[in-house]
């Protein structure tokens, strides 16, 4: 058996055999993996309206509302982040921000009122 201490490039601990995945879902993978999934709402107090949505960054996505980069929420701000929940993964936050869709005004100001997000 051939010494490997000291010579470049070899290694004396034995490789495993991984299944090597594609690189693409290794790293989305690994984004989900630390990357939050939230539903925000947000308050046009000009136009005194509340708008539900998801994101993965809900600070940047109520900057992108205020720059009229969204089509249902443009020329209605100013946009003020009032509500948010995090979720592990975005398939749960997608089911909650769907429930939310359909409830009414009341609802959120109860959800505001007696939050306990930050």
């Amino acid at each position: 058996m051939p010494v490997t201490h000291g010579v470049a490039g070899s290694s004396p601990v034995p490789t495993a055999n991984f299944p090597k995945a594609p690189f693409k879902e290794l790293l989305m993978f690994y984004v989900n993996s630390i990357m939050g999934h939230f539903v925000y709402i947000i308050y046009s107090a000009s136009h005194d309206i509340y708008y539900k949505g998801y994101s993965e960054d809900p600070i940047k996505r109520v900057k992108d509302h205020n720059l009229d980069l969204s089509r249902y929420t443009a020329g209605k701000g100013p946009w003020e982040l009032v509500y948010t929940e995090e979720y592990p993964t975005k398939r749960e936050a997608l089911i909650r921000e769907k429930a939310l869709k359909k409830c009414k005004k009341e609802y959120f100001l109860w959800l505001i009122q007696n939050k306990k997000n930050g």
